[in-house]
């Protein structure tokens, strides 16, 4: 396929927010590759086409950061391509479950759960980057409920590991908003306040980036210290 013919969004029917982060441009002049990292929502809803336009590109390895009550809830289908399922948990809470008893702290309160994401789920981040450098993993899909707050984080920590300025970074965060309309309508309608829980904010993402700048040193001291991530190695096999 022509690289001008890659889309952002990938047109697939039975999942939300499924996209390639490829195209983005790095320090030094190269770009992501297209077709190698994908990221998304839930996939409990592939219809046969999705499954089959996923199985041509052909994406390998799925890593799911869902809970396990979400992933039991609702299991992967799988695309015929798929070598290796990988199940990370960051146990950020089902949506459907959340209780606020005051509302207007929604902002803070996710705020709060993506610097404990930085905080606590180190090793599971860990281990996305572990496969991504040491295992012939792409093309790769990553993902969690909505695509857009522990799939957030993964792809903002993996863009900036491949050299994307931060500015892209929180660009490409963004686009959950637009991707995701629909997803939670149900929720809305119940619950109109709860409207900020169900999209993304850029004090989400800067509320982890705080924490990493302030914690641990900056996000490439984070990356290589606490995530053991070799960059270089890293650009290797995902820029051009």
């Amino acid at each position: 396929m022509n690289k001008d013919k890659y889309t952002r969004l990938l047109p697939i029917e039975g999942a939300y927010n499924v996209r390639d982060l490829g195209g983005y441009p790095t320090k030094g002049g190269k770009q992501v590759k297209w077709r190698k990292l994908l990221r998304s929502g839930d996939l409990n809803e592939l219809t046969l086409q999705d499954l089959n336009y996923l199985k041509d590109i052909p994406v390998i390895t799925d890593i799911d950061f869902r809970s396990f009550q979400e992933k039991e809830a609702a299991p992967d289908k799988r695309m015929e391509s798929l070598k290796e399922y990988v199940w990370l948990p960051v146990d950020a809470g089902d949506m459907n479950d959340i209780k606020v008893t005051d509302v207007t702290l929604i902002p803070k309160m996710m705020e709060e759960a993506y610097r404990t994401i930085i905080r606590k789920f180190q090793n599971e981040y860990k281990r996305f980057f572990e496969i991504l450098i040491n295992r012939q993993a792409a093309p790769l899909l990553f993902h969690c409920s909505a695509g857009k707050d522990r799939t957030g984080i993964a792809a903002a920590l993996l863009l900036s590991a491949l050299g994307v300025d931060k500015e892209t970074v929180m660009q490409d965060y963004l686009l959950s908003a637009e991707y995701i309309k629909g997803k939670y309508d149900f929720l809305i309608r119940m619950q109109p306040a709860l409207e900020p829980l169900t999209t993304v904010r850029p004090e989400y993402l800067e509320a982890a980036l705080q924490v990493i700048d302030k914690e641990f040193g900056g996000m490439e001291q984070f990356l290589h210290r606490n995530l053991n991530v070799d960059s270089e190695k890293l650009k290797e096999l995902y820029t051009e």
